[in-house]
């Protein structure tokens, strides 16, 4: 009988890591995923740490914008997609910079309502959603 309950308990743990390992990252499951996860944290601890971590880590990688817009706007339109995605590139990453400084700055509130993320649907991350041109 031990052996048995030892078994199914691997077989329930394997089944878990199969099933979190079978998202792709970068596709809407896994961004569906992220934000799931941030907006049914139990605790108040997880919530302010991931809104910590989410505004430095968007600090950090605002600038990823400006070539990511780039490289998606040239794609689509090889005449002026270049300077279309300069503009938007850079658009996007004061955007991202100023959602990172807001994240940072009121990270010990919790309260997530009116932020950017929710309002225009931005991606929390900038590598969510990569190739969308359809960032507001």
């Amino acid at each position: 009988m031990k052996q048995w309950s030892i078994v199914l308990a691997c077989l329930a743990l394997f089944s878990t890591v199969a099933a979190r390992a079978a998202i792709e990252p970068g596709t809407n499951e896994d961004e569906a995923n992220t934000m799931y996860q941030a907006r049914t944290a139990d605790s108040w601890f997880e919530k302010l740490s991931f809104k910590l971590s989410r505004g430095v880590i968007n600090l950090g990688s605002c600038w990823v914008e400006l070539p990511r817009c780039i490289h998606v706007e040239t794609a689509e339109n090889p005449v002026i997609g270049p300077m279309k995605g300069l503009f938007k590139g850079t658009g996007l990453t004061l955007v991202r910079a100023v959602a990172g400084t807001m994240d940072v700055a009121t990270f010990g509130t919790v309260d997530d309502t009116y932020t950017v993320y929710d309002q225009y649907s931005f991606p929390y991350f900038v590598w969510q959603d990569w190739y969308s041109s359809d960032r507001k």
